[in-house]
């Protein structure tokens, strides 16, 4: 069998957001400590932000926290500054267009929306994009209406603006919905009460609004929500005191609100309260923050609640400004987010799976600590079915746990796993997530072909020749080493899902010897059948196919790649460049 080297493949694999994470075998384990585990109902800090600031917009898209924007006592902002959770650090994104502060943000489609808001003297109606693939902000639609001090939520592909400021105005009742779709605005039911810097949301396709500002500089326990499809608002329990301006998200059903102050002027709060969506039910006594504040950025990444940043005050130009990163671990049981469950995203991310094929889970309080597997969780060399007290069993039966975090768990499924429609739970510890259904075929076969992989909109399959480079149009990517196939070339591809193999080699036990497909297999290039020189289980690794092949006389140009399974055909759509 023709084998790449450790370094070669690697390399291959580390344009895979699922391997990058995972490091999935022996020869490579991750050698850091694994995090402890952090407590429920507890707070944590984080590095602080590099810049201190109040009023940022802030989002949580992949694994990473966006916060943008803010004030200090001295200027109003524009740096795009990113938190990645798993690694504790800060690194720099492109700058925001409009320098300002105090306005409404939310993600939606992995875009980061800031929206409104103000500089030192002037409210805006602009709107900017931020999207982190193209580290690049583009102009949206403006609001009609120039409003601050408010915030947003989306609720499915529409962004909502809830109550807010306007110095004609004065406090909002106004509630304006952007279209995210067709870059448009229109302007929903209003809320029963006006208010500006109430928490918000959102439980399936219901808003919810939580105190906020009045008028006369009071905070408000006015709690109301808001259905779009009947455009009502409805009045809900009250909040326990009054309270506006604070760090909130909603998870598993629960708004959960800190922090934030009573009144325009007066000391913030530290205490935390949480809504109940389901009960319509306010509880209260839950950890306090670490350090009280006012006007911070809100982020929910994995279950967990961000806050950034804030003030001792809320005015501009006075009081304190913070750098504070603090973090909120809720007691709540470990939930799967719909559609959260596909197999390997860079095998081609399909909604069905395959016994002894690799998943990626999404979710929330998926687990309470940041790891992937190392040699010490194995046994022998058969993988590890839990890590840090984390679970996945589908159909009854334990997966393989490869990497855990508050918002992702990669997993391999046992070889055993019963096709058809089945039950997939996570379990954190003692609490276990609800049901989620998941279909499983005999196969759903995929092959290595992340992202970055595409261009120029030609998706290619990651395919290495034996001196470790890839076939790739010349210079496609920077820093790798790439050149067009010829006819008579050797390429190493890599799979998931592909079905058992002889002899039979379980999913879970790293492979000690050679093996082949055990269903009829086949791979053309060109619409030519390509010479197959080993089709099996990669050594060494554990669910991870290999095919090695030799390129036939296919046409020069970019050449359809495609292979069927026991007669089904796969279904990404591949091209490898073929030179003469």
């Amino acid at each position: 069998m023709l084998k790449p080297t450790s370094a070669a493949l690697w390399a291959a694999l580390s344009f895979s957001g699922l391997l990058a994470q995972e490091n999935t075998s022996l020869n490579n384990p991750l050698t850091a400590l694994a995090p402890a585990a952090v407590a429920l109902n507890t707070w944590t800090q984080g590095t602080p932000m590099p810049t201190s600031r109040m009023g940022p917009f802030t989002g949580a898209i992949g694994n990473k926290v966006y916060v943008v924007g803010g004030e200090t006592n001295t200027a109003v902002l524009n740096v795009n500054e990113i938190y990645d959770p798993a690694a504790d650090t800060w690194s720099f994104g492109a700058p925001m267009p409009t320098a300002r502060w105090n306005g409404g943000y939310a993600v939606v489609n992995n875009i980061l929306y800031a929206i409104g808001g103000q500089t030192t003297t002037t409210v805006l109606t602009v709107v900017e994009g931020y999207d982190p693939a193209t580290n690049r902000w583009s102009t949206k639609a403006s609001m009609p209406v120039a409003i601050d001090s408010m915030y947003a939520a989306a609720v499915g592909t529409v962004i909502y603006i809830v109550g807010g400021f306007n110095p004609p105005g004065g406090r909002l009742a106004t509630v304006l919905a952007y279209n995210t779709v067709t870059d448009s605005w229109s302007a929903p039911a209003p809320l029963k009460v006006g208010k500006s810097q109430s928490a918000l949301g959102v439980f399936g396709s219901t808003l919810v609004s939580a105190g906020g500002l009045l008028g006369n500089g009071s905070a408000t326990t006015d709690t109301e929500g808001f259905n779009p499809a009947s455009n009502t608002w409805s009045t809900l329990t009250p909040l326990p005191s009054p309270r506006e301006a604070g760090c909130f998200e909603s998870a598993n059903n629960t708004l959960f609100f800190a922090g934030g102050h009573a009144a325009s002027g007066q000391a913030p709060l530290a205490t935390m309260v949480a809504f109940h969506a389901d009960t319509n039910t306010w509880e209260s006594g839950l950890a306090p923050m670490p350090h009280a504040a006012v006007n911070m950025g809100s982020a929910n990444l994995g279950g967990r609640l961000y806050c950034f940043g804030g003030t001792n005050v809320g005015t501009p130009l006075a009081g304190s400004i913070y750098n504070f990163v603090q973090i909120y671990q809720p007691d709540l049981p470990p939930s799967i987010t719909p559609g959260g469950v596909v197999s390997a995203s860079a095998f081609g991310q399909f909604a069905s799976v395959a016994p002894g094929s690799w998943i990626e889970i999404y979710g929330n309080n998926l687990s309470a600590t940041t790891r992937g597997w190392a040699a010490a969780d194995f046994t022998g060399n058969i993988a590890p079915t839990s890590l840090d007290g984390v679970f996945v069993t589908i159909g009854g039966k334990p997966a393989f746990v490869d990497y855990i975090s508050p918002g992702q768990i990669n997993a391999l499924l046992p070889s055993d796993t019963p096709v058809g429609n089945q039950q997939l739970i996570v379990t954190n510890g003692p609490k276990t997530s609800a049901a989620y259904s998941l279909t499983v075929n005999p196969t759903q076969a995929g092959l290595l072909a992340p992202p970055s992989f595409n261009i120029g909109g030609v998706q290619y399959a990651v395919a290495i020749f034996t001196d470790g480079a890839y076939a790739l149009p010349t210079g496609a990517l920077s820093g790798v080493t790439s050149r067009p196939a010829k006819p008579g070339d050797v390429l190493t591809l890599y799979g998931v899902g592909f079905g058992p193999v002889t002899p039979t080699i379980p999913a879970g036990q790293l492979v000690q010897q050679l093996n082949s497909l055990a269903l009829p297999f086949q791979m053309s290039i060109g619409g030519v059948p390509a010479s197959l020189l080993y089709d099996g289980l990669a050594p060494n690794f554990t669910g991870l196919y290999q095919i090695n092949i030799t390129v036939p006389f296919a046409a020069p140009g970019n050449a359809a790649l495609t292979f069927t399974v026991n007669g089904v055909s796969g279904t990404q759509t591949l091209s490898i460049p073929i030179a003469q």
